[in-house]
């Protein structure tokens, strides 16, 4: 047995990834998309963990989600129509979050609903959902229809 030799691993050089993700904007902004969604899962379940503040936690993981099923669909060769649509209303309901935890902020909290937290609640916070969604979506119809593009047409006879 032979003990293959460093130059037979082909690591893909700095350059060659660099390229990868300059060809695919989409593909970048879909990865970036990923890290704020789980910093904010993160973040959201030290501190949102009484009452309606779950739906917070909630809206974060839909959209960890959600960016994983972009990247997912960005990645395959053949295009999904079913599952782009599912996504792009996954990436829609993480978009809607955003205003209505906005909402929930600005009205606070409500009598009988749950215990309460009397914390500041900044107002304009839960809109980074709104601001995702909106990027999540972009990037996938952006990936998508360059991925369409790419599709060489079947030769006419």
């Amino acid at each position: 047995m032979q003990i293959p030799s460093i130059g037979a691993l082909r690591v893909p050089s700095v350059g060659a990834i660099w390229r990868t993700f300059a060809e695919r904007p989409p593909l970048v902004m879909s990865a970036v998309v990923l890290g704020w969604s789980i910093k904010y899962v993160v973040s959201l379940a030290l501190v949102h963990n009484t009452g309606a503040e779950l739906y917070g936690v909630l809206v974060a993981a839909l959209s960890t989600g959600a960016a994983v099923a972009n990247l997912a669909l960005l990645r395959s060769p053949r295009t999904q129509v079913a599952t782009t649509a599912a996504v792009l209303v996954l990436w829609a309901v993480v978009a809607v979050g955003g205003i209505g935890g906005t909402i929930a902020h600005a009205v606070g909290p409500v009598p009988g609903h749950g215990p309460v937290d009397l914390r500041p609640r900044p107002i304009a916070a839960p809109l980074v959902f709104t601001v995702l969604g909106s990027v999540g979506a972009l990037a996938l119809v952006l990936g998508q229809r360059a991925q369409i593009r790419r599709v060489p047409e079947p030769a006419k006879e």
